[in-house]
């Protein structure tokens, strides 16, 4: 279902007010809304004709559960809502038939009419005819492969696992696919989107399935009553759930609060937090990380810099080279949030993140110096993101530099400063927005030799020489192509790595001479 959206995640975390659940009024999300509408309407109609022998007492029944599993399913952090629906729709095809499992999920009509919001009709009979048209193709399929009504004495059921599975699975591909086009964003391909945010929750629809399965059994030999064993503690730990994310989203705008207050009083820091989230998210996203690690990635790139209240502000803006003490408080400023965060259950996750944000990965950052893998994952993407968009703010020792500018000077720094994984993970994100288009003529420029000039390359014999290969580092080819120059940094990262000596200079991203410099 695609629903209200309650929890302010995604887009709506960086523009207070604006909805991003559902997306009607894009030319995509348009043309879906009236293919799933006319697809759910024929579908309704074809199964009317052809129904037989419909339960319609059990219909009533499970409809009921169908409401209240609406009614209090879970917000999604892609925008739409998670709820049970697929367990009583499977209970309906397995005791009724195909028109009766359409029915059920026109019980949630009140609930699509309560969250109609500002696209009022057209929401409700989008999430309607979604539901008629998933729950009526799964039945379908679930006759077609050999399903039929569970018997009084259920010999019958061991034959109905497969179709009943099938069915779950159809069920969750089209219920998924509709809601990845109205739910993915206008520059995201819609698969990618698909992939990381609806296919995680794959597992969940085929419990619930199966849930179902057993309820179905349970109403044919013991009745209603039986039934709401199964499906009261489902409905109720949702119910729990819900408050949970509430008392989350209550810790979400106070955090954002808090940065908004903190920021406000440094022109130059203004929405520098709410950036980094972005970014970090964005690449997070691009890296297939589960919904519950990106709440964290988000949380942790709001409070990145927290630690800086404790440093002067004298120190950020000094226009030249910080001495030695200055440098050493510079680098104190992620460890001052490290025993608070530690000491708070909901902020002990993203401490690590934080704490080691300002590593590199060649074990030249501060506070510890680790390197590499040492570094947590979330930390690695950090460092990317507050570079990124710290280079595009101005700074009182040098003028800020554009999108472009900015991502040329992460991805030349890839496998020396920044994590190869995480930079390309970046570079997805950056190409999706229109802001890179490869690599940066206009910092690694392309080297051609004079017109009819043969380049002098040194033989073998003068390789074998003893000193060759540092003379070789110290004066480059004058033969080299820009081709060259931009496969040997995007895949040539082991030939950086033992050339570090000659390279580590020349190929010090401005993320790290900003924190110099102060």
């Amino acid at each position: 279902m695609v629903g209200k959206k309650t929890l302010k995640l995604d887009e709506s975390l960086y523009s207070k007010g604006k909805e991003v659940a559902f997306s009607l009024g894009r030319g995509r999300s348009d043309k879906t809304f009236i293919v799933v509408f006319i697809l759910g309407i024929a579908s309704f109609v074809l199964l009317a004709l052809s129904t037989e022998g419909e339960d319609w007492w059990a219909v009533f029944l499970f409809g009921l559960i169908f409401l209240a599993s609406e009614w209090f399913a879970i917000p999604h952090g892609s925008g739409g809502k998670l709820s049970i629906a697929v367990f009583p729709v499977v209970m309906a095809m397995m005791v009724s038939g195909y028109l009766g499992a359409c029915v059920v999920t026109l019980f949630g009509l009140p609930v699509f009419f309560a969250e109609r919001g500002e696209y009022g009709w057209r929401r409700v009979a989008f999430n309607a005819s979604q539901y008629i048209l998933c729950a009526g193709v799964s039945a379908w399929i679930f006759h077609l492969v050999g399903g039929e009504p569970l018997k009084s004495n259920i010999q019958n059921a061991g034959g109905l696992v497969a179709p009943c599975l099938l069915a779950t699975l159809v069920f969750f591909a089209l219920n998924s696919i509709i809601a990845a086009f109205i739910l993915a964003p206008p520059e995201k391909n819609v698969f990618r989107f698909w992939r990381s945010e609806m296919l995680e929750l794959l597992p969940s629809y085929l419990l619930y399935g199966a849930i179902g399965f057993l309820s179905a059994l349970a109403y044919v030999r013991l009745q209603f009553p039986a039934v709401l064993f199964l499906a009261v503690p489902l409905i109720a730990s949702r119910k729990l759930y819900t408050h949970y994310d509430m008392m989350r989203n209550v810790c979400d705008d106070t955090t954002l609060a808090v940065i908004h207050a903190i920021e406000e009083n440094s022109p130059l820091e203004l929405g520098h937090s709410i950036g980094v989230a972005k970014v970090a998210v964005d690449i997070a996203q691009a890296l297939h990380f589960p919904q519950e690690d990106i709440h964290y990635v988000r949380l942790a790139g709001l409070l990145h810099d927290v630690g800086k209240l404790a440093i002067p502000d004298s120190i950020f803006e000094k226009k030249g080279e910080l001495s030695e003490e200055e440098y050493a408080e510079i680098k104190r400023y992620p460890l001052i949030l490290k025993d608070a965060l530690a000491g708070e259950k909901y902020f002990g996750a993203v401490a690590p993140a934080i704490i080691h944000h300002q590593e590199m990965l060649e074990g030249r950052g501060y506070p510890d110096g680790i390197a590499g893998d040492s570094i947590p994952l979330v930390a690695r993407i950090l460092a990317v993101a507050d570079a990124y968009d710290a280079m595009q703010r101005p700074a009182a020792y040098r003028q800020p530099k554009t999108p472009y500018e900015a991502a040329s000077e992460i991805v030349r720094s890839k496998g020396i400063q920044f994590d190869p994984e995480v930079v390309d993970g970046f570079i997805e994100v950056v190409t999706a927005q229109g802001i890179w288009g490869g690599a940066p003529r206009d910092i690694v420029p392309e080297k051609t030799p004079a017109e009819g000039a043969i380049p002098q390359q040194p033989s073998l014999e003068d390789l074998a020489k003893p000193g060759a290969q540092a003379a070789k580092e110290e004066t480059p080819s004058e033969g080299i192509t820009y081709r060259d120059v931009t496969l040997e940094i995007e895949k040539d990262l082991k030939g950086w790595k033992k050339q570090k000596r000659g390279i580590h200079n020349k190929g010090i991203s401005e993320g790290e001479k900003d924190d110099k410099s102060r």
